[in-house]
């Protein structure tokens, strides 16, 4: 009984071995499969571009990311210096024709202020009368003239000042 106890535990041993192998072939045949399929999206995802090592894309990828971002930074100071030099540009503007002379005449004469953002520039003015025509220049610095302004040229500053 021993022996046929020995010969059962034998057959026993042999069976779950087979059906360990077994196990074991399932999982194999099912990673296979998995492999299979990755390594045809790989091939689907590199066809093309001439580059067998995905290493080597995302090195070539990383490097482009690094020349765009200096080339960002650069742009970056390129309309940092272009901003500084808009606000000293004197762009805005301000014009106002009138009369100085009631009753004779017509609007001929006129005041233009030109000022930057920091409200520098100038403000000139022409006087027309039938023998003559003025033109006046005054310096403007933060809004302000030295030499007095008249009220059409205050008006025309001011019309200037609002397109800020």
């Amino acid at each position: 009984m021993d022996t046929m106890t020995l010969e059962q535990m034998q057959w026993m041993i042999m069976g779950v071995m087979v059906l360990l192998m077994v196990v074991l072939l399932i999982m194999f045949i099912a990673q296979a499969v998995k492999l299979k399929k990755l390594r045809r999206k790989y091939d689907l995802m590199m066809e093309g571009t001439g580059v067998n090592d995905l290493e080597n894309i995302i090195i070539e990828m990383k490097e482009h990311i690094y020349a765009l971002r200096e080339e960002q930074s650069e742009h970056t100071k390129q309309v940092s210096g272009i901003h500084q030099q808009m606000k000293k540009m004197k762009s805005n503007v301000g014009f106002l024709r009138y009369n100085p002379f009631q009753g004779n005449g017509s609007d001929l004469s006129f005041s233009l202020a030109i000022v930057n953002d920091e409200q520098d520039g100038i403000v000139l003015s022409a006087l027309h009368s039938r023998e003559n025509t003025y033109v006046y220049a005054k310096p403007v610095e933060q809004g302000e003239s030295k030499y007095p302004l008249s009220p059409e040229e205050m008006e025309a500053l001011n019309l200037a000042q609002r397109k800020n």
